[in-house]
């Protein structure tokens, strides 16, 4: 699984934490490599884009959780109602449940939305949630009305913006939540978690990559016909699409499974003593239709999330710093949050320190259709992601661009220098969302039952672990390779 960041690492489990020892990973080191202090320093912040089509009108502010809030909101083109509960929620200490336990509040938090928790518990004006609605696109790749308020109190979000409404609350220590200190948001590779992908193949085949350490594996290259070499124990065959898993014979005796794949326009097959299936779960029923009926059910139940990753290569980043915002939320614009790139300098690759230097800016957008349950919002977000031209992305990315940065000299035909638009049709892992998954018994979730080894076919992959995380995903992997072995316990 490749993901943008190491999230969390302290929290990762001794096997997860292994693996990125064994392959050199250090996370420690991103406290150096990563300058937290920069855009600080150049007194850059947080703004918000109001558009024409959500607000009424084009405005772009500055100050974001900076500035006190009735000031910020005085200048957005809110209603006064609308500034008067936003600026209640970020200063007051409100009890908005009195009289129950700390346990009972958390069980209705549970079972309500953020948007409900804002509207029917808080009492906020309705014109309070396009303020709010896109916030949890990043985490959820759904808006406020699909994900339960415990969601957004517990994980709050990495961009210091927050979910207000819960100071007053007196929730208690959360059971779910974890006893680490929190940990910045930092452990990241210029490439994301690719350079993490990159080091596995470098250490299961060496000579593909050169180098040896987590600072050279960002810039160097891969050999790629070292991949699939016959004379390696490890074999990457690129270009192979999987189409058919089984069994040669009966699944409870057979010593071989079967693998039909498609490359080059031609059906082949290999055969192995034993196969993982690490791919989107909802698949595998399609791949391997010997399956057990209620295994496929448990399978399919899972509906990965759409979401799209946008970076535009940009001339300078001179705008950005004569508005003094280094990120921007834009709650109702097609993409919902804008930022220039994390400031990682490692091994021989250098961050942009100055203004005038080039810049990677990274863009979000989450395709859903609020009002619907979740699972059906990722159906219909991924529908909308391939029915897409490449050219309505690039229309929207230089409007919105050019509508925000306008005023501070942005023009996009001389600024823009490159699009690259990251389309995950299937991105996150499904989580549990107590608004809409059943209350199911210890074992009973569809992913544990999903993931029962069937004869010789494991299934791992971060679905199987319901967590989006790359940590997921290695302990996913770990233990299906372990059932394999025999030596699962």
């Amino acid at each position: 699984m490749v993901a943008q960041s190491i999230e969390s690492p302290s929290r990762y489990s001794d096997v997860a934490k292994g693996v990125l020892k064994d392959l050199g990973v250090d996370t420690k080191r991103f406290y150096k490599a990563y300058d937290q202090n920069l855009y600080s320093s150049m007194k850059l912040g947080t703004g918000a884009f109001f558009d024409q089509e959500t607000f009424g009108e084009d405005r772009f502010v500055a100050g974001m959780g900076k500035l006190p809030w009735p000031s910020f909101l005085a200048k957005a083109p809110l209603s006064e109602a609308a500034r008067r509960d936003i600026a209640r929620l970020y200063t007051e200490k409100v009890d908005y449940l009195p009289g129950l336990s700390s346990e009972q509040k958390r069980a209705r938090l549970a079972k309500i939305s953020y948007a409900d928790f804002l509207t029917k518990i808080v009492k906020v004006h309705e014109d309070v949630l396009s303020f709010f609605q896109t916030r949890t696109h990043d985490l959820w790749a759904v808006g406020i009305d699909a994900v339960p308020a415990l969601d957004c109190y517990r994980s709050g979000d990495d961009y210091g913006i927050g979910y207000p409404g819960f100071r007053g609350m007196n929730l208690g220590r959360d059971p779910e939540a974890g006893n680490e200190k929190e940990e910045p948001y930092i452990f990241h590779f210029p490439d994301g978690n690719a350079s993490i992908a990159r080091m596995l193949v470098r250490s299961l085949i060496p000579g593909s990559i050169p180098g040896h350490t987590m600072e050279d594996i960002v810039t160097t290259r891969a050999d790629y016909s070292r991949l699939d070499d016959a004379a390696s124990p490890v074999r990457i065959r690129l270009n192979s699409t999987a189409v058919r898993v089984q069994h040669s014979g009966p699944p409870d005796s057979a010593r071989e499974v079967e693998v039909a794949y498609m490359r080059g326009g031609k059906l082949q097959t290999v055969r192995a003593n034993a196969c993982v299936l690490a791919c989107y779960n909802g698949m595998i029923p399609y791949l391997c239709p010997e399956l057990p009926q209620k295994q496929k059910t448990a399978l399919a139940y899972g509906v990965k999330a759409p979401l799209v990753y946008t970076h535009v290569a940009l001339r300078n980043w001179t705008s950005f710093q004569k508005l003094e915002v280094n990120q921007i939320v834009a709650p109702g614009a097609y993409h919902s949050y804008v930022a220039l790139d994390f400031p990682v300098s490692l091994g021989e690759y250098v961050f942009p320190r100055k203004p005038e230097d080039p810049m990677v800016l990274f863009m979000l957008r989450t395709p859903c259709q609020p009002g619907i349950p979740q699972l059906d919002q990722h159906r219909a977000g991924r529908y909308e992601l391939m029915q897409t031209p490449f050219a309505t992305f690039e229309r929207n990315i230089r409007d919105q661009l050019a509508r925000m940065l306008g005023s501070a000299g942005f023009d996009p035909a001389r600024d823009i220098q490159g699009i690259t638009v990251n389309r995950w049709a299937h991105g996150y892992a499904h989580e549990y969302n107590s608004l809409f998954d059943p209350d199911w018994a210890e074992g009973e979730q569809p992913w544990i039952l999903g993931r029962k080894q069937f004869g010789r076919i494991a299934i791992a992959n971060s679905d199987a672990g319901a967590s989006a995380y790359t940590d997921a995903a290695i302990d996913q992997a770990y233990r299906a390779v372990q059932e394999l072995t025999g030596r699962h316990s």
